[in-house]
């Protein structure tokens, strides 16, 4: 339901199939997160890709993205590269950025009710 955007809560995780270009463990890390994220109920597509081959094409569309780099792998926000994590610290830096960016999601959707009643 949730890839055919018929039910719009949690994380919508976009990974790759892996090949031999992937510089991390890609299915590792979308399995250890999708554990660790289960709480969050805002919506929104992270893209975890294993390599700079298709990595920067998923992440342009995705709320937040990962493309696998040696050693380090790119970090994306909102289709924009802001960061490179460290691939050994990556679940726990991820996670961390994951749960940030839905806090600032759900501030951002909040609604005043005092603004409504006026």
């Amino acid at each position: 339901m949730k890839s055919l955007r018929i039910r719009s809560r949690g994380i919508n995780f976009i990974a790759c199939p892996t090949c031999s270009r992937q510089e991390f463990d890609v299915i590792g890390t979308v399995n250890a997160l999708e554990q660790r994220l289960e709480d969050i109920i805002t919506p929104m597509d992270v893209s975890i890709i294993g390599c700079v081959v298709n990595g920067p094409g998923e992440a342009l569309v995705s709320t937040l993205g990962v493309t696998g780099g040696n050693k380090k792998s790119g970090l994306y926000e909102d289709g924009v590269r802001k960061d490179r994590l460290d691939n050994n610290d990556m679940i726990d830096q991820l996670e961390a950025r994951i749960r940030a960016k839905a806090s600032q999601l759900d501030e951002a959707r909040r609604i005043d009710v005092q603004q409504v009643e006026k």
